[in-house]
């Protein structure tokens, strides 16, 4: 019989500005969590692939063979790191392209190799929103991550999607979703609904599901025409960390290249961006030790912080590196102090 695993929880403070509860109004009713991801060395995260119905290839690219020799711009892949490399010189012969030493030098120069980044297959693993994994439609991914009660998508470009959670390989569908539209429009009037432009949903995430030791999630995108492209799947244990209180901050980081010349010219080269966060959490201090642990687990990692679940607030939720700081607050209360480094 499948098992279903029991998730520690933090009892939150009542949101309700109400007699018992925090007495100020000012949170956002739900709760921040994060995203603390599946064990993906533990668990057989990728189960299968497929694009147009047929297995998909991990790249374009071969896979490395250490009898044969590269010349210069020769591009192979190991299955063992799922990147690609990239040969920067001729007569390159059993140089294993994982290897440091057949990277670059003590000075930092290439030797043999240079990294590209993930295949395609993995690139939406990779843990960067910036790495798309892109192929025709429709695209099906079956992950088989171990237990999780939530999970998260960005950088879609695809038009619909479907989702089905068994509760084991093959077992019972316990959650699923079936063509549901990737539009994001939200008209604030009958002229945006009119005349407004319709705007792709670039990011989605799943919460509160039912986690199982032996889950099985597949899930579908598709697209009228070009490649779906998906930048970033994450999975594992949405942990709420607290009420989140209404200073929350997000700050986009553009990285686009602005030069001006003696005489004001202007040069833009249009680039990525990435958004950070700033916000502040309440919880009862008896939950404050775990609500550290929490944090201190994930630090060094990057990871998808969720501000609040409400859809009004989606904003609130971004990717990156977290830092916090933990304070005592008026009794019963404890306060945490969250600062997310946005990444691309």
């Amino acid at each position: 019989m499948p098992i279903a695993l029991a998730y520690r929880q933090v009892v939150l403070p009542n949101p309700d500005p109400s007699p018992g509860g925090t007495g100020d109004g000012q949170d956002y009713g739900d709760a921040c969590s994060i995203l603390v991801p599946a064990d993906l060395t533990q668990f057989g995260l990728l189960r299968s692939m497929t694009s147009g119905g047929e297995e998909m290839p991990e790249d374009s690219a071969p896979v490395w063979d250490a009898g044969a020799t590269y010349i210069a711009g020769d591009r192979v892949y190991l299955p063992a790191t799922h990147r690609v490399y990239e040969s920067v010189k001729d007569g390159n012969t059993g140089k294993d392209p994982s290897q440091v030493v057949n990277q670059y030098n003590a000075s930092g120069a290439p030797t043999w190799w240079i990294d590209i980044g993930p295949t395609n297959r993995y690139a939406m693993f990779d843990g960067l929103v910036s790495t798309q994994t892109s192929a025709p439609s429709p695209l099906t991914v079956t992950l088989t991550p171990g237990s999780f009660n939530g999970f998260a998508l960005f950088g879609l470009d695809a038009d619909s999607y479907s989702i089905e959670i068994r509760d084991m390989p093959g077992g019972e569908i316990y959650y699923a979703e079936t063509d549901v539209p990737l539009e994001g429009s939200a008209p604030a009037d009958y002229y945006e609904y009119f005349f407004e432009r319709f705007k792709p949903r670039r990011q989605f995430i799943r919460a509160g599901l039912d986690p199982y030791a032996d889950a099985e999630l597949t899930i579908t995108f598709y697209k009228g025409s070009g490649d779906v492209k998906v930048g970033m799947f994450a999975i594992g244990d949405l942990r709420p960390v607290g009420i989140p209180q209404r200073d929350a901050s997000v700050e986009p980081q553009d990285f686009s290249y602005v030069k001006q010349d003696a005489f004001g010219n202007t040069t833009v080269q249009k680039r990525a961006n990435a958004t950070g966060m700033t916000i502040t959490t309440k919880m009862y201090k008896d939950d404050a030790g775990a609500v550290l642990d929490t944090v201190k687990e994930v630090l060094g990692v990057p990871v998808v912080v969720v501000g609040s679940q409400a859809q009004e607030f989606e904003w609130l939720t971004v990717f990156g590196l977290v830092s916090g700081r933990m304070s005592p607050a008026e009794f019963p209360y404890a306060t945490l102090n969250i600062s997310v480094k946005g990444f691309i």
